[in-house]
């Protein structure tokens, strides 16, 4: 078949959209009641919807020119790939990640047709990260062709078809049976044609060619891959002769003498002309009305409604049927009020915290492609990990996430298909409102508005509309803003206004601010007045890239400390990486783009496959529902973290390391706190261990479960007194070192079991992710280059003192570590005085090196990756494990598995065990397979070879902070380098 293809509507500044439907919500149509099927993935279950996803004949045209004028589908040698689906990931093109430029010279309107790409112009990304241009090699406009054919029988024929596309990156050109149906573009939002004038009874041939970019493309420059491709269902819906086209719902609270009555109107579009029936089922709940259709619209009123109210902590639904005599929708909907009540953000009249992350359509192994399952798992986690809050960053999302919120119970922040970052970078001088403060582009503007909001308006987990990201303030802004709100009683959210003077919309918000800035907004003296008047939300925070993020918690104490401070989602929810088959996951850079932003898209708090990292624990443990703190004696008070759940929601079991235990069950109401006698009701024995693997404090744990379900939601550990140093009988003097032993200046060795590290005074870390500041700098690389200078070796009988000098570019220290043979073994003492030099300074530890074989590791400690600004999601136990288990997987390696307030650690090959022994205070603790030295080379998990065994004790580590989009580590988790530092151990072997 020939079809005569489109050559410029995708590059035309003025077509949006060519035949396309207007916006409508999204629901799925059934024959009848009997049928109407109320689960989610209904989409595929109805027999009035074809889902066309699956195989489909495609065509890669990788220079725009070779794409013919007239297309003969009959000569075109057709490849098959996967629909949904990105080319990228099966095999055309390659994977290509940028964070905040285009692809593309930034000269709006003009995009790449049929020439090759460049040269492209950057303030950022050069040498330095200075401004610079590009000059792409084979980079082009790729278009690729879609075939897919589809049966109808006669009737079928007779009757009207809509087919809907509910994802495709760039644009679409859409065509069926040698004919042009219509364009459109906008990559997240849905695509409907109507396609009855085109269709036939037998075989109908649908063709659909989509180009890597369009003009739209300049409003979709989000910090992810930059993929291509028909990504989303494709749905072919029957219209019959009295069908459902378009369904709206409004509410109205109303609070009267304590109770609350909800009115409720239903506002329908038809197909034609007819009567409509309206039922409301659930809860002991029936209400049934109907209405004529006047001119295809009607409006029925279910008058005043005795409801559940729907929260993300209590998402109740109820069937919405709505059944015409050819057609029943079945719609599953909550009653709930989201509003601004002057400083504070309310649902359903009580003000919220809002336990958020940010969430991005992305799959390792086929890009922006989400499977149902994968869906369902992603809503899972956030249940699982205490997350009520999605921010759908930076587009609509797949409208199924939406129904698994509605009825799981997560709050969702619908966010616009609309970025224009590279505006702020790919033209002098540096202004990112560049489009948005042009009014030539508010069509599209509009357009992005109003899809956003028809589309998702069913959906009651959506408690407030974003109008995009990062594209600065301007006159298309306030636009989107009125057409929302004359659409939606939902409040407005936009960060991007702060950078205009209109600051902010119905709620404040910005990313990566300062603990000392969101206290000052909830105190209401942020510089920013319009910051001051109306609820505040970090819209992102917590960068939580590599190890971290650090710091959340004290966040967190500000945002419970001030009813303004509605809460903040963190950024992100999932690495952004791509699956080999061979199991290598790569990230910027690893592809051959000719530029790109590294692993900056490896940022989550769970790994590609969804393993939760540690980041993942951190956040669970900070947005847990109860929290415990000790007040003194046996009293400790209990903070309901909850909005709408009483504390005899959960059970509270306390657990004393000595063996006692207590239940509690607290009816503390909703954001507030209540202190409570609790002492152990039953105390069964515990084997405290002789000597050295005694445990020397003590602590409680306090485990928190739903009663309903059992669930464990949170565990936290309360100290209730230090580490008790080591006995005198231990540390007695002895005349001479053990045998074996033997004190150089590079350190203290015992033979056959360990040795002094290459390097063995550790001041710096392999860098983490965090440690690299956006701003580019980064702070570990000047405590890379050391030169260790021994100045003596003093010996005496049963002691040793080596004093030794480290030399740095802009620091020097001197470090004195004295060797004491004891009745347990050997005393270390290593103490450490700045010369030269200011700033923070990175740890300070001593490392030994084993042999491999020395594989299996005890310590009492943390149990798990702990540093001083992100550990209280451990918890000071006994651990048994292995040496791989003690560090993380980061998709690049890094600094990881630090384990604070150690007590003792032994290291063992199954014949012999080595033992290092805090004194006086708890050490922090890291054991790895490679050196540091090592580590800093390595860019892949395939990289971490193992070669050794390495353990290394230290007085401290600084804090992670979120610095590589955020703030650094804050003053109190870091350590000055001109104070001086002891570090004290006990090494003992048997």
């Amino acid at each position: 078949m020939r079809y005569v293809l489109d050559r410029a509507a995708y590059c035309d500044a003025g077509v949006i959209a060519e035949n396309r439907l207007p916006a409508r919500s999204y629901f799925i149509p059934y024959p009848d009641r009997a049928e109407a099927v109320p689960a989610a993935r209904r989409r595929y279950e109805s027999p009035l919807v074809r889902c066309l996803s699956g195989e489909w004949d495609f065509r890669f045209y990788p220079r725009p020119a070779e794409l013919p004028d007239v297309l003969d589908t009959e000569t075109v040698a057709w490849d098959r790939v996967a629909v949904p689906g990105c080319w990228q990931f099966q095999g055309y093109d390659r994977p290509f990640y940028v964070d905040e430029r285009y692809q593309f010279p930034f000269d709006p309107p003009r995009i790449p047709e049929e020439g090759p790409v460049g040269p492209v112009f950057s303030l950022i990304g050069g040498e330095g990260g200075r401004p610079h241009v590009a000059h792409p090699v084979g980079e082009y406009n790729f278009a690729g062709v879609y075939r897919r054919t589809f049966d109808l029988d006669e009737r079928e024929a007779s009757v009207g078809h809509v087919i809907s596309f509910l994802g495709v990156a760039s644009c679409l050109d859409l065509y069926l049976n040698g004919r042009h149906v219509g364009y459109a573009e906008g990559s997240h939002n849905t695509a409907e044609f109507d396609i009855a004038p085109c269709q036939r009874a037998g075989t109908n041939e649908l063709v659909a060619v989509v180009r890597r970019w369009c003009t739209g493309s300049y409003l979709e420059c989000q910090d992810m891959f930059r993929n291509n491709g028909i990504f989303r269902d494709v749905l072919l819906r029957e219209v019959t002769p009295s069908g459902i086209w378009d369904v709206g719902v409004r509410t109205r609270r109303e609070e009267r003498a304590s109770r609350v009555r909800y009115h409720m109107a239903v506002d329908l579009r038809l197909v034609a002309e007819s009567t409509v029936r309206v039922t409301l089922l659930g809860h002991g709940l029936e209400r049934v009305a109907e209405a004529h259709a006047d001119g295809c619209r009607a409006t029925v009123d279910l008058g005043e409604l005795d409801v559940l109210e729907w929260t993300a902590e209590t998402p109740h639904l109820y069937d919405l049927i709505l059944e015409t005599p050819t057609e029943c929708v079945r719609e599953r909907v909550g009653f709930r009020e989201a509003r601004v009540d002057g400083r504070r953000f309310l649902v359903n009249g009580r003000p919220v915290k809002l336990h958020g992350v940010n969430h991005h359509d992305t799959s390792p192994t086929a890009g922006y492609a989400m499977t149902p399952a994968e869906i369902e798992r992603d809503v899972l986690l956030c249940k699982s990990h205490n997350i009520d809050t999605i921010r759908t960053s930076h587009y609509p999302p797949d409208p199924y996430l939406l129904e698994l919120c509605d009825e799981l119970g997560v709050y969702v922040i619908d966010e616009a298909d609309l970025e224009t970052h590279g505006a702020l970078v790919g033209k002098f001088p540096a202004r990112q409102n560049r489009l948005t403060n042009d009014a030539r582009w508010e069509a599209r503007y509009l357009d992005r508005a109003e899809r956003l909001v028809e589309r998702d308006k069913l959906r009651t987990c959506v408690i407030m509309w974003s109008l995009g990201n990062e594209a600065g303030g301007g006159c298309n802004a306030d636009a989107m803003y009125g057409l929302v709100r004359s659409r939606s009683s939902l409040p407005v959210h936009y960060e991007g206004a702060i950078h205009s003077l209109r600051r902010a919309y119905d709620v404040g918000s910005e990313m990566y601010s300062t603990v000392e800035r969101v206290r000052s907004v909830g105190e209401g003296r942020s510089t920013t007045r319009r910051l001051n008047d109306r609820p505040y939300l970090l819209c992102e925070y917590a960068h939580a890239m590599g190890v971290g993020p650090g710091g959340i918690e004290d966040y967190w104490r500000q945002i419970y400390a001030f009813d303004s401070l509605m809460g903040g989602c963190v950024w992100e929810m999932a690495d952004h990486a791509v699956l080999h088959p061979d199991g290598r996951y790569t990230y910027g850079g690893d592809h051959g783009e000719w530029e790109h932003d590294g692993n900056f898209c490896v940022d989550g708090i769970l790994y590609p496959d969804r393993t939760p990292s540690t980041g993942a624990r951190v956040v669970r443990h900070c947005y847990r529902p109860l929290r415990v703190r000790h007040l003194g004696g046996d009293f400790f008070m209990v903070h309901n973290a909850t909005s709408f759940t009483s504390g005899e929601a959960f059970s509270l079991r306390f657990e004393w390391n000595d063996g006692g235990v207590a239940e509690l069950s607290c009816d503390v109401a909703p954001l507030r706190q209540q202190s409570y006698l609790v002492r152990p009701t039953s105390s069964v024995a515990r084997e405290l261990g002789e000597g050295l693997r005694r445990d020397r404090s003590r602590r409680v744990t306090v485990t928190v479960r739903r009663r309903d379900t059992g669930e464990e939601v949170s565990r936290e550990q309360i100290r209730l007194s230090e580490m008790a140093p080591l006995g005198d009988v231990l540390l007695a003097r002895d005349a001479a070192f053990p045998e074996g032993c033997e004190v150089t200046g590079e350190g203290l060795a015992v033979a056959g079991v360990m040795a002094p590290a290459a390097t063995p005074v550790l001041l710096c870390r392999a860098e983490t992710d965090n440690d690299r500041y956006l701003s580019g700098g980064r702070p570990m690389e000047r405590f890379y280059d050391c030169r260790r200078e021994v100045l003596s070796v003093v010996e005496g009988e049963g002691t040793a003192v080596v004093t030794s000098r480290l030399v740095f570019p802009h620091h020097r220290f001197v470090c004195e570590d004295t060797y004491e043979a004891v009745a347990a073994g050997v005393l270390v003492t290593s103490r450490l005085h700045c010369e030269r030099g200011r700033g923070d300074l990175p740890r300070f530890g001593v490392c030994y090196r084993l042999d491999a074989s020395w594989d299996k590791v005890e310590y009492l400690g943390r149990n798990g990756e702990s540093y001083q600004d992100m550990c209280e999601q451990t918890q000071v136990e006994r651990v048994s494990c292995r040496v791989a288990d003690m560090t993380e997987p980061n998709i690049r390696p890094q600094e990881s598995g630090n384990r604070m307030d150690c007590q003792y650690v032994i290291v063992s090959n199954g014949e012999k065990n080595v033992q290092l022994t805090a004194v006086d205070r708890p050490f922090e603790l890291a054991v790895k397979p490679y050196s540091d030295e090592e580590l800093r080379g390595m860019r892949h998990r395939e990289d971490e070879a193992r070669s050794g065994t390495y353990v290394t004790v230290q007085a401290f580590q600084m804090g992670i902070g979120s610095g590589s989009c955020g703030p650094a580590t804050r003053p109190e988790y870091r350590f000055d380098c001109r104070r001086d530092y002891e570090l004290r151990y006990l090494v003992s072997w048997e």
